[in-house]
């Protein structure tokens, strides 16, 4: 394991509330790191510590083993916030400042170039002027701007946000091409799953300033109903629904967490008349960390959850991303957040 940085009892508030609490996390060298939860989760906050632009009030940081960060590993780390700023000036001179400002004007204009195809520009585009850009040409603008400077972590705050499709994709593209080219440690957080899912190496989420990794847990958020007996039910969009036993005493908004092992899925379709079994659809299936098994993520009504499964079941099963699957869940180790 190639570390980058290793975050031991962060804690963080903001008017005497706890907004981070992180008991230990590592990220790797050269991944792209994707994370995603409900706003207010603490996602910027982290952002904001990975970046070293605020100090967690307790806990350690260490950034290559280093717990003292320079100027110019602080130069290494670039940032790309949800609603990036634009100078009132032509897309060139936007996407050159950060060059400029750091006196590494050498071949300016073919660096600038080169930033503008990484995020699918073509080169006349430099000339127009930043209030002539759409939305999706503005973020791309924006990435470019960063990407100019070769950076060793990009950190890129919801950069799909209020975009296009096609503008969407670009943008992965762009990414993926920093990590290969400039071997680049992306961390990226959106509140599109699937355009996260299939660009991360690895998926954490975040709720209530904790940290669970993506592999292991599924989380299912509000709204709620709530049935006759005062539980909690959760209503998909094709009116399948999920009763959660001895939930009265939980609001309507809470989150529940559902362990990936507490979840069972199969092709044997007379499963689905059984209690807490529901139709769901495969997404995709890839390998897991431990070699006998696999990593199953699919598909409730758009909502999105992961499991694993044997490899012996997957073959007796003849699984396939797009198959329709009867999914049951074990409810006697939820937890709530």
């Amino acid at each position: 394991m190639n570390i980058l940085y290793e975050l031991k009892n962060i804690k963080h508030y903001f008017d005497g509330k706890k907004v981070l609490d992180v008991e230990h996390l590592t990220l790797e060298k050269n991944q792209i790191v994707g994370f995603f939860g409900p706003n207010g989760s603490g996602k910027s906050t982290l952002f904001s510590i990975l970046a070293f632009i605020c100090k967690p009030i307790e806990g350690e940081i260490f950034l290559e083993n280093l717990n003292k960060i320079d100027l110019q590993m602080k130069k290494d780390i670039v940032v790309l916030p949800q609603n990036p700023y634009l100078l009132k000036r032509t897309v060139f001179d936007n996407i050159a400042y950060g060059l400029k400002i750091r006196g590494e004007v050498e071949n300016i204009d073919k660096k600038v170039e080169e930033a503008l195809s990484m995020v699918g520009l073509e080169t006349s585009f430099s000339k127009r002027k930043w209030s002539q850009l759409s939305g999706g040409e503005a973020q791309r603008v924006a990435l470019a701007a960063r990407l100019i400077l070769k950076p060793k972590i990009l950190i890129l705050d919801e950069p799909t946000s209020g975009v296009d499709t096609n503008s969407a994709q670009l943008i992965k593209e762009a990414i993926l091409h920093a990590k290969q080219k400039y071997n680049t440690t992306i961390f990226i957080s959106s509140h599109d799953y699937n355009w996260l899912n299939h660009i991360s190496d690895k998926k954490i989420a975040l709720f209530q300033g904790h940290l669970f990794e993506n592999k292991n847990i599924n989380l299912l958020f509000s709204p709620w109903q709530k049935d006759d007996n005062g539980c909690l039910v959760k209503v998909f969009m094709d009116n399948q629904r999920l009763l959660i036993p001895n939930s009265q005493s939980k609001k309507r908004d809470s989150i529940l967490m559902i362990n990936s092992s507490d979840i069972n899925i199969s092709k044997d379709s007379f499963l689905l008349g059984n209690q807490n079994s529901l139709l769901g659809s495969i997404i995709s299936i890839f390998q897991d960390e431990k070699e006998e098994y696999l990593q199953v993520e699919f598909s409730i009504s758009g909502v999105i959850f992961n499991c694993s499964i044997s490899k012996a079941k997957f073959e007796s099963q003849k699984l396939f991303p797009g198959d329709k699957i009867v999914v049951s869940f074990d409810l006697n180790n939820i937890k709530w957040l």
